[in-house]
């Protein structure tokens, strides 16, 4: 059944999703660390289409973004994906802010979305068990509502007290809707640059950070002062992340880059990043590179981290958006309902 269920997800990503069409040519990159059964489902879906899919299988690496280039076939990676209609990234450790991403998107060409390390039970639950235009049009009014909002504040019961402005002149990113080439990921997210210098208080993380972690047994506790990390605090793991960040000799990678709200109904907690990151009512905090679409300050750093929140309570001017990790602003009832029920 699984096997049924698998190809029906990938047929619905690269038609539903990723809109390719016959002729098309799709690279489909992985890694050593990743499902390749997934790689050669998404290849039999795109030839259902009548389209080109070619697999780049490589080695995992021990570490993403900028850093990672001296583990890549630079040149030979950068020039497959360039020239590809649709880029379809499964690989564990993800290619995002590498010299080849960048290429890739300075081509103006490719449809690219980031999977990292899917594997069947998330391409099954993720993708083919969602209704997928539900979800669009809850993503579409909760980047709506956040896009009016100046002032944020978010707390949890674990400590979290940070509040930031944001810039209603940039963009409120409704993730997973393909319009034509450019940079996507899986939908599930509504994401954000606040004004960096603006960002002020602690962040208590207590679901996931990554890299260098994973799923957290303890809390990591972050002070941030004008938008930049300037304590890290806990157990071990926070010791880990402390020095994995010093690692760089960057100082862009103790800057925040985004805020995420995580909406996937069918996400939970287990360890995968792009799962993690869209647990229904997490925020996640980006650290380091900070991509292009979000028109904010930072640019390119030697690499990112992702830290994933739970249970938060979301306050945008005089309204409640988030409360203890569910959804419960007025305008999200409906819909919030009915993905919940599906």
């Amino acid at each position: 059944m699984d096997n049924f269920e698998l190809l029906k997800a990938s047929y619905k990503l690269v038609n539903e999703v990723l809109k390719v069409r016959e002729n098309e040519e799709v690279v489909i990159t992985t890694d050593t660390g990743s499902d390749f059964n997934v790689a050669l489902s998404i290849a039999h879906a795109v030839t259902l289409i009548n389209a080109k899919p070619l697999i780049l299988l490589r080695n995992e690496a021990p570490i993403v973004g900028k850093a990672m280039d001296k583990y890549l076939p630079v040149n030979t990676l950068s020039a497959a994906l360039s020239s590809a209609n649709v880029w379809i990234a499964l690989d564990k450790s993800y290619l995002i802010y590498s010299t080849p991403y960048e290429r890739a998107m300075s081509s103006g060409n490719v449809r690219y979305i980031e999977l990292s390390g899917f594997n069947v039970d998330m391409m099954i639950r993720l993708i083919g068990r969602v209704n997928i235009q539900l979800l669009y049009e809850f993503q579409r009014k909760l980047a709506k509502i956040t896009s009016r909002i100046k002032r944020m504040r978010i707390t949890t019961e674990l400590g979290t007290d940070v509040e930031f402005e944001n810039d209603l002149n940039r963009p409120v990113l409704v993730e997973g809707e393909v319009y034509g080439p450019g940079e996507y990921m899986l939908f599930g997210q509504v994401d954000w640059a606040p004004i960096e210098e603006s960002i002020n208080g602690v962040v208590v993380v207590d679901g996931t950070i990554w890299p260098p972690i994973g799923v957290l047994h303890s809390p990591v506790k972050l002070r941030i002062k004008d938008g930049r990390i300037v304590e890290i605090s806990g157990g071990s793991e926070a010791k880990v992340l402390e020095k994995y960040l010093r690692s760089f000799n960057d100082e862009k990678m103790y800057m925040v880059a985004h805020v995420t709200y995580g909406c996937h109904p069918n996400a939970r907690l287990g360890g995968n990043i792009v799962e993690d990151e869209r647990v229904w009512g997490a925020v996640v905090w980006g650290f380091g590179s900070q991509s292009s679409t979000f028109r904010g300050k930072l640019g390119m750093a030697s690499s990112h981290v992702d830290a994933v929140m739970l249970n938060a309570t979301i306050y945008g001017d005089d309204q409640v958006i988030v409360k203890n990790g569910e959804f419960v602003h007025e305008e999200l009832k409906d819909l919030n309902d009915k993905l919940r029920t599906i």
